[in-house]
This record gives C-alpha cells, sequence and structure tokens, in this order.
C-alpha cells in the first residue's frame, strides 16, 4: 500500500469512528456538532476571552483595525493584479509564471510536509477568526458563537458575528470588520519572519528531504531529516554548494560524508546525463539554531516557522480576493454598494464571475505548463 492510499484509508476510518462515536455519546449536547466529515465546537469560554480581549485597549484595537482597513485596499488591489500579471506571463515573455493551484493533501503537497502545513494552517485560520471577533465587538456587533473546527484534514477556528446587526453598522464598520482577517495574517507572517531571521543562523549543511529507493544515499542508511555538513572533507554551506562539488565527482567513486549522524561512507550512482548522483531527491539549506538546538529540534521548529510565514502571506493576499466565499468579495461588496444600489444581485455575480474565471484560467495555464504540481 501506498502511503497516499494509507493516509487516504486513514482519514476514512478516523471519520467513520468519529461520526459513531458523536451518535453513541450524543456529544452534540456538550457543543460538539459530528457531520461526516466537519467537526464543530462552540466555545463559551473562547466567547467570553474575545469580549475581554475587546474591552481592554479599545483605542489600541481601534487604531489597529484603521491600519488593518488599509492594509486590506494593498492587499485587495495586489491580489488582482497578481492574478492577471501572472496570467499575461503564461502568454507573453513578461518574467516566470507562479504555479497557482489547488491545496490537495497528498498529492500538490507531499505527505512529509503535513505536519508543518496543518501546524501552520490552524494558526493562520484561528489568529485570522479571532481577528474578526475582536474587529466585530469593537465595531459594536455582537459575536453569536466561537469555537474550533475540523474540516476532514483541516484544523481552525470560526467566529460568528451577529448577522443582522453587521448589516445595520455603517459601511466603515463592515470594511474594518472583514479587514481584521487579512491583515492579522500579514502580522502573523512578519512574527515568523522575524523569529526565523533572529533563531536561526545563516546556512551551514543540507537538510535531507527525500531519498531516491535504493538510491546511493538510501542504501548508506542516510533519512528524511538528516544533515550533511562536509564532502570528503569540504564544506558545503548550500545546495548550490553540493551541486558544484558533486559536479567535479566521477560515478562509482567513494566519498566520505560529515553528516548529524556521523561519517558516511557512499559510492555516487550515475544519472541520467551520466553526471554523478548520491541519489538525493529533495533536499535544502541547513540553517542552525542560534539557541544551540540539536539538528532534528532545529529543522521541525525552522519548518514549522516557515510553513506559518508561507501560508499566512498566501491567506492574506488570496482572501482578500473578490470572490466567494473569502472576505475580498464581501469588502468588494460592500465597498460598492452605495454605488450598484438596485443591482447589488448583479453585482456580486459580475464580480464572482469574473475572478473565478480569472484563478481557473491561472490554474489551467499551470496544469498545462508544469503538469500535476507538488511541493
Amino acid at each position: 500500500m501506498t502511503p497516499e492510499l494509507a493516509f487516504l484509508l486513514a482519514i476514512v476510518i478516523f471519520w467513520a469512528t468519529l461520526n459513531a462515536i458523536g451518535r453513541l455519546f450524543r456529544l452534540d449536547k456538550h457543543g460538539l456538532e459530528i457531520r461526516p466529515v466537519y467537526l464543530t465546537y462552540k466555545s463559551r469560554g473562547l466567547k467570553e476571552l474575545l469580549g475581554r480581549v475587546s474591552k481592554k485597549g479599545r483605542i489600541f484595537w481601534r487604531t489597529l483595525c484603521n491600519v488593518g482597513l488599509a492594509l486590506a485596499v494593498g492587499l485587495l488591489v495586489f491580489s488582482v493584479y497578481f492574478l492577471i500579471n501572472n496570467l499575461l506571463r503564461f502568454f507573453y515573455p513578461l518574467g516566470e509564471t507562479t504555479p497557482v493551484f489547488p491545496v490537495l493533501p497528498g498529492i500538490t503537497i507531499r505527505l512529509h510536509w503535513l505536519p508543518y502545513f496543518f501546524t501552520a494552517t490552524a494558526v493562520v485560520i484561528v489568529t485570522h477568526e479571532l481577528a474578526h471577533g475582536v474587529a466585530a465587538i469593537i465595531e459594536g456587533v455582537p459575536v453569536k458563537s466561537a469555537g474550533l473546527f475540523l474540516l476532514l484534514v483541516f484544523f481552525g477556528g470560526f467566529v460568528e458575528p451577529d448577522r443582522k446587526r453587521f448589516e445595520e453598522t455603517s459601511m466603515i464598520s463592515k470594511l474594518r470588520i472583514l479587514s481584521a482577517g487579512s491583515s492579522t495574517n500579514l502580522v502573523v507572517g512578519l512574527l515568523a519572519l522575524l523569529l526565523l531571521t533572529g533563531l536561526y543562523a545563516p546556512a551551514s549543511g543540507i537538510v535531507i528531504h527525500e531519498t531516491s529507493g535504493e538510491g546511493p544515499a538510501d542504501r548508506a542508511g542516510l533519512q528524511r531529516w538528516d544533515v550533511i555538513y562536509a564532502m570528503n572533507g569540504t564544506t558545503v554551506f548550500t545546495v548550490q554548494d553540493l551541486s558544484e562539488y558533486m559536479g567535479n565527482v566521477k560515478p562509482g567513486e567513494t566519498i566520505i560524508l560529515s553528516t548529524s549522524r556521523g561519517n558516511v561512507l557512499i559510492t555516487t550512482g550515475r544519472g541520467s546525463r551520466n553526471q554523478s548522483i548520491i541519489g538525493l531527491l529533495s533536499m535544502s539549506n541547513y540553517y542552525p539554531s542560534r539557541l544551540g538546538l540539536e539538528p532534528l529540534t532545529a529543522i521541525h521548529l525552522y519548518m514549522s516557522l516557515q510553513w506559518t510565514l508561507l501560508i499566512a502571506w498566501s491567506v492574506a493576499v488570496f482572501n482578500m480576493l473578490p470572490m466567494y466565499p473569502w472576505d475580498g468579495e464581501k469588502f468588494l461588496y460592500h465597498a460598492l454598494e452605495g454605488v450598484v444600489k438596485n443591482r447589488r444581485r448583479e453585482a456580486r455575480l459580475l464580480i464572482n464571475t469574473v475572478f473565478w474565471s480569472l484563478i481557473a484560467a491561472n490554474m489551467m495555464l499551470t496544469f498545462i505548463k508544469y503538469g500535476l504540481v507538488s511541493i
């Protein structure tokens, strides 16, 4: 059984078991609602926490909401520019295109990235929703409920403002509430970047992500997350250093690798272009911790922060796209509702049609150019 099939089977078993337990013990009485692949937990404590936090430093929170409003406008403009500019790059030599593809665990994201991906996603979604909740209370919109959810394999949080009060509030208040999530994502990404910069020293080795089955590295006992520091006594600080060194090695030569598991003797193989290889399918630079953490712990913390940075800034941008169900669509709609007046439904339909078509075109051309993208 392949790892991908085992992962899918585990998901099916998990949700089947969870649904059976939910029905057997009537967990809905305790605020836990379980559906076939969806679980929500409404927390009174989380709702009360939002109320307490929003009462302290209201001027501070209102200032942040105003800053977030300006950031959201910038993010909306940038997200639209990105999609249009990226689409043009598929047809004209204006620079390298950026692949746009859906997040499909085990398909477009390799399984070994999932712990970091899910951790980062949970942090980003929970802070995003809490920011909406605080902003809503500051703008006089009560929060009906708050809690946590699990959708298939995605964990996060939710905040449900009072819809009627939201619709009755002023346009600028609506925009402040809607912009709070993405602007908070920007801040979370910035914090992750600052931690990566402060906690880690410059690159001083190579982290192995994946080895080829029965390749030289695999036969020598090297595994995922091992670190290569030197080859025959020559320090390799980056992936580029390793590539340049291997360019001077002939297939079949024996070299000594200095690694995080000690010295490893390895006989190089022959690649498809007759170049010398050691059988590494995926690798990246290793950044040692300034805190003196041992390599494996340092790697896991680095990957968690790196994925948090990637997910936070990606969500900040794409959440402001003016297309349902993201905040950008509601943001643009409420910003223009005074202009469109009696044509609100048609305006919303037009906005969604245009921007869903844009993102669909980017995805389609990504598949045509790159095939099934996997990271």
